[in-house]
């Protein structure tokens, strides 16, 4: 189904392939089984992109809003037995720029979607049945009636009696465990156990070092990268196969940035085989807004972190012996032990 997607993206975009892995260590062998991650979109209303000055908006909301449709379009027209669904990983709207310091009672959710009514009305479609994470952004929505089947975390697969294999988070846990190790115990257990619901206490423990993790910061000139962040070289998905292994990212071979909380994640997949018996092969996240597949192997074990990248500032990369730097427009995918990485342009 990794084709049918690639297909299907192709036909509203200019499509770059970033990375892939291909690696039946993986555990998710369904070939009928596709999940596409949409990341860190960040949208705040276009009045207060105005009064706030912030240099970054969302990129080609027009070109997301195509995604979406075209994504609603391939799960109608996915074979019996054959499934396709779409998460956003966190960040979609971007509580922080729209409105700091909101209360409960604020409006700010709804400002935002009405200033981006048609891309709302895509990722929010019946046909789409979208699942969304909170993240660090937009973690306050779980006050509002209206968001409250909005996650944490989600385990895949979900559909089926196999033990999971794959962890959803936004990511944005891996800074708490760097800034605050010793308050995070009681949040830990709640994304990583199988069996914990959420509960008042760990979410007020989740915003409270939300608010902490953001320390009076403006996001006027940056969120998260203040300089384009390099994603290595990227081809043309074309006539040729896509390779079972491009820019894979590892330990002692890749730039150290590009391994950005790949020990972390290791180990905390790891504790989860320890606590709730749960084997863990790969977890996807965003928060950070760098596209790329990691991969940590040691005696004999195997882990792969999918960082899904973003939809807001940008991104660098090598093609042609040039270095081209672009708008952040990107999308993961997972089917049948394999991962990759897109990254998307409006069509020239």
């Amino acid at each position: 189904m990794h084709a049918q997607l690639l297909s299907a993206l192709q036909r509203i975009a200019d499509v770059r392939l970033v990375a892939s892995l291909k690696d039946n260590r993986i555990g998710y062998p369904g070939v009928n089984d596709l999940r596409v991650f949409v990341p860190d979109v960040h949208l705040i209303s276009a009045a207060r992109q105005q009064q706030g000055g912030f240099q970054y908006a969302t990129n080609y909301t027009e070109l997301l809003t195509e995604v979406f449709l075209t994504l609603a379009q391939l799960r109608r027209q996915t074979a019996p037995g054959a499934n396709v669904s779409v998460y956003c990983i966190g960040d979609l709207l971007d509580l922080w720029r729209e409105a700091p310091g909101f209360a409960a009672g604020d409006d700010a959710a709804a400002r935002i979607r009405d200033s981006h009514e048609d891309l709302i009305v895509a990722a929010f479609s019946r046909d789409l049945q979208t699942r969304f994470l909170l993240g660090n952004h937009d973690f306050n929505l779980y006050h509002w009636p209206a968001y409250t089947a909005w996650e944490r975390r989600f385990y895949l697969p979900d559909a089926t009696v196999q033990q999971p294999r794959v962890i959803l988070v936004h990511g944005d846990i891996f800074d708490w465990i760097e800034s605050f190790p010793t308050e995070i115990k009681q949040i830990l257990v709640y994304l990583f156990s199988p069996n914990a619901a959420p509960n008042t206490y760990a979410l007020g423990q989740m915003e409270a070092l939300t608010r902490r993790a953001h320390d009076g910061r403006n996001y006027r000139q940056f969120i998260q990268a203040p300089q384009p962040l390099r994603l290595g070289t990227l081809r043309r998905p074309g006539a040729d196969p896509v390779p079972p292994r491009w820019n894979v990212q590892t330990p002692g071979a890749s730039p150290p940035e590009t391994l950005k909380f790949l020990d972390a994640a290791a180990a905390e997949t790891a504790a989860c085989k320890t606590k709730y018996d749960l084997d863990l092969r790969l977890m996807v996240i965003g928060h950070t807004h760098f596209a790329r597949i990691a991969v940590k192997e040691d005696a004999g074990s195997f882990f792969a972190l999918l960082d899904c990248g973003a939809w807001i500032e940008q991104c660098a990369w090598d093609e042609d012996g040039q270095t081209v730097v672009a708008p952040n427009a990107q999308l993961g995918a997972l089917c049948d032990n394999e991962v990759r990485l897109y990254q998307l342009a409006p069509r020239t």
